[in-house]
């Protein structure tokens, strides 16, 4: 009866210990997940403050190129007002203004994509506890790929636009016209000034296309794309609450 009762002992003895010990490391398995889980958050905190970051620079660069195409859109329609068969009332310094004006700047959104970029390709995406930015971020290359669709259409014409202002004008007279001698050109000895351009049936067409292409990338494209980095942003913002 005695050997039984100590072999009784040692066995809950030895069962408490193994209890113990499994208990230990539950404990030790709950405290290196809940170390995990800290880490975790840590690396997705840090990533959305970058991102926040880079979609806020963009913004601002987004909305500096919609004011661009505007300008260049609003010039353009300025020039088409002057144009027809009789003689434009305006001079050749004037027009020569709004023609570069016009022309002079390339409307092309060149955002910040480093961030995003290296969480996509490193296949961090799903560091993302929130399922809706997730799949913003990775659907946004597809709205920048139509942006960017729109964006060779319009520049193309706008080409089209300065290739045929220097075949039937006088580009040299024009530089000079709208910017001095910044650029130490000498004036032309050419006779032939642009306002006879103001008369092409042909450049009013071109024109047409020109604003058209620009007015269509401000209020269809550029107005999606900067609706959808508010989204993201918001979509951040409230992640880091």
């Amino acid at each position: 009866m005695i050997t039984e009762s100590r072999t009784s002992k040692y066995l809950l003895y030895g069962i408490g210990e193994i209890i113990l010990v499994v208990i230990g490391i539950l404990i030790a398995l709950q405290i290196n997940n809940w170390n995990e889980h800290s880490k975790q958050n840590q690396i997705e905190h840090q990533y959305l403050m970058a991102l926040k970051e880079e979609f806020n620079h963009n913004t601002l660069k987004l909305k500096q190129v919609i004011a661009t195409n505007k300008a260049n859109a609003d010039n353009a329609l300025k020039i088409s007002d002057l144009m027809g068969p009789e003689t434009p009332e305006i001079t050749e310094k004037e027009f020569s203004k709004l023609a570069m004006n016009m022309t002079n700047w390339e409307v092309m959104y060149h955002p910040n994509q480093a961030v995003l970029d290296e969480i996509i390709s490193s296949g961090k995406l799903s560091i993302f506890s929130n399922a809706t930015l997730k799949f913003a971020l990775s659907s946004s290359k597809g709205i920048l790929s139509r942006v960017k669709f729109q964006e060779e259409e319009h520049s193309v014409v706008r080409m089209q636009v300065i290739e045929l202002m220097n075949a039937k004008g006088n580009a040299k007279r024009m530089i000079i016209d709208a910017q001095g001698d910044t650029f130490d050109i000498k004036p032309s000895k050419f006779e032939l000034g642009n306002l006879q351009l103001l008369q092409s049936q042909e450049l009013e067409n071109e024109l047409m296309d020109f604003i058209l292409t620009a007015r269509y990338l401000n209020q269809n494209y550029y107005s999606e794309l900067k609706k959808e980095i508010e989204n993201i942003l918001e979509l951040i913002d409230k992640e880091l609450e």
